[in-house]
C-alpha cells in the first residue's frame, strides 16, 4: 500500500490570489505540511504578473505525492541536487540534477522519496508571454518539442537540456539570498528573469532538428566550473567542500577529483589561492590596513592572515605589496 501524503496545487490559483513580488508560504495553500518540507521557508512567490517563481531547498520528511494543475503555463525545472520522479500520464521521467527540465502540459505529479535533499528552482510563466516578450525563436525548437510553446494543451514531451554554468550560479545565488525583504523580493525578481534568459537564450542556440543530449561528463565540468565561481564570489567566507559539494549537486569525491582535474589543484587550495590573490590586490591598492585585508578575506586575525600570507608567498603581508599574476591550471576558463 502506497502510504504517500497526497497534496495538490493548482499553479493558476495560486498565482491569482497573489500581487507582484508577493509571497505566499505552502501550509496556505497545502495545507499543513511542516513535516514533509523540512526546509526554513516553502512557498510559491509572484514575480510579475505572467511568472511564478517557487524555491526547492528542503528535505522531504516523508514520502509524498504533489499533483499540479498546469495549464498552458511553461514550466521550467532547474535541479541541483536531488531526485524524484515525475508523472505526466503514463509517462515517467526522472528529474536529476544538472538539467533543465521545460515542459506544458495540463497536470503532473511529482513523487518524491523520504531524505529527500531538493536544491533548485521551479518557474511558471504563461506561454504566450514566456514566446512573445522573450522573444523566443521557435524555429531553432526541435518540431517534437515546439507544442510545449504553441499550444495550449501542450504535449507529455518534456524538452531537456544541460544546466549551463551560468544557471547553476543563478539558482545557487537564489537559494543562497540572505536579503530580507524587500530587497530580497528585488533580489529574486531579477534572478528569475536573468534565468529565464538563460534559457531562451540556450533555446535560440538550439539546432533544429537535433533532440538535445546532455553529455555526464559535460555536466560535471560545468558543476566544477559553477563551484569555482562559488568560490571566487564568496572569497571572504568560502563554503566548507562538504557545503559546496550539495552547492552544486556532485559528491565529495566528484567535487575533489573534478577540481583537480579542471585547476590542477583541491578545492581547498584553490580557495586559499583565490584569497591569497585578492589580498594581494587589496593590499597593492593600499586603501584598506592589513588586518581589514585579512578579515575581507576571510580570516579573523591578523596572525592567521599573516601565516597563510607568508606560506603562499614567502614573505610577510605589507602594505602596497605588488600582484605578480599566478594562475591555476585551466583558470583561463574562469
Amino acid at each position: 500500500m502506497d502510504e504517500r501524503r497526497r497534496l495538490e496545487l493548482d499553479f493558476r490559483a495560486v498565482r491569482s490570489g497573489l500581487g507582484v513580488g508577493e509571497f505566499v508560504r505552502s501550509a496556505e495553500v497545502l495545507g499543513p505540511v511542516a513535516d514533509v518540507f523540512r526546509a526554513h521557508e516553502h512557498g510559491y512567490r509572484r514575480i510579475d504578473d505572467f511568472t511564478l517563481l517557487h524555491l526547492l531547498n528542503f528535505e522531504a520528511g516523508q514520502p509524498y505525492s504533489l499533483r499540479m494543475e498546469r495549464a498552458d503555463l511553461v514550466c521550467i525545472q532547474a535541479t541541483i541536487a536531488g531526485r524524484y520522479n515525475r508523472w505526466i500520464g503514463q509517462r515517467m521521467d526522472l528529474v536529476s540534477p544538472h538539467l533543465m527540465h521545460i515542459s506544458n502540459t495540463p497536470l503532473s505529479v511529482s513523487d518524491t522519496e523520504e531524505g529527500t535533499r531538493l536544491r533548485g528552482v521551479l518557474i511558471v510563466c504563461e506561454r504566450r508571454h514566456f514566446v512573445e516578450h522573450y522573444r523566443l525563436n521557435l524555429e531553432r525548437v526541435p518540431p517534437a518539442y515546439r507544442p510545449i510553446f504553441l499550444s495550449r494543451e501542450g504535449t507529455p514531451e518534456v524538452l531537456t537540456l544541460p544546466l549551463s554554468p551560468l544557471g547553476i550560479g543563478l539558482v545557487d545565488q537564489l537559494l543562497s539570498c540572505r536579503y530580507g525583504e524587500p530587497l530580497r523580493g528585488i533580489f529574486v525578481g531579477a534572478k528569475t528573469v536573468e534565468i529565464i534568459c538563460d534559457v531562451v537564450a540556450q533555446l535560440n542556440r538550439l539546432q533544429p532538428r537535433a533532440a538535445p543530449r546532455l553529455l555526464g561528463e559535460r555536466a560535471r565540468a560545468e558543476a566544477i566550473e559553477s563551484a569555482a565561481e562559488i568560490y571566487r564570489r564568496e572569497i571572504g567566507a568560502p563554503p566548507t567542500i562538504e557545503q559546496l559539494a550539495l552547492r552544486v549537486g556532485l559528491n565529495r569525491n566528484e567535487l575533489t577529483s573534478g577540481f583537480r582535474a579542471l585547476f590542477g589543484v583541491t578545492p581547498h587550495a584553490y580557495a586559499q589561492m583565490r584569497r591569497m590573490e585578492r589580498a594581494q590586490e587589496l593590499l597593492h591598492e593600499g586603501a584598506l590596513s592589513i588586518s581589514e585585508v585579512a578579515r575581507r578575506v576571510g580570516y579573523e586575525g591578523y596572525s592567521s592572515f599573516a601565516r597563510a600570507y607568508q606560506a603562499h608567498y614567502g614573505r610577510a603581508p605589507a602594505p602596497a605589496d605588488a600582484p605578480p599574476r599566478r594562475r591555476a591550471k585551466g583558470d583561463e576558463r574562469a
